[in-house]
């Protein structure tokens, strides 16, 4: 009777460590399958987010190149105003602004390739 105990009690934990390795081995890819989820659905809306960014970075450029030639005229003619020199920094602010992200986005976007390149 203490035989079968045994052998039974046996059994039970061969079973119960062979249940617990394939549940930690359905978690690792499950954890597995969501961070690559989680990497698609950030490239993708990083990707959206760096086209927004990049247009309205070039528009900025646009912008200020065009007034930065108009208030240098107007410094050489010495007839610039304090609200053009101060539209002007603001211009430049704004477009410094929108660079740093596009610089921030397009690592983040090449981070996310990279880790995607390290998992396959």
């Amino acid at each position: 009777m203490k035989r079968y105990f045994f052998v039974i009690s046996l059994i039970v934990a061969t079973l119960l460590t062979a249940a617990c390795g394939n549940s930690r081995r359905d978690e690792i890819d499950a954890r597995k399958d969501a961070l690559k989820h989680k990497q698609d659905s950030t490239l993708n809306a990083s990707q959206q987010e760096l086209a927004v960014v990049d247009s309205a970075l070039e528009a900025v450029k646009a912008e200020y190149e065009q007034k930065k030639k108009e208030v240098e005229a107007h410094k050489a003619a010495l007839q610039a105003t304090p609200e053009e020199l101060t539209e002007l920094t603001l211009l430049r602010v704004q477009r410094d602004s929108l660079q740093v992200k596009w610089n921030v986005l397009g690592a983040k976007i090449r981070y996310i390739r990279q880790k995607q390149k390290e998992m396959e």
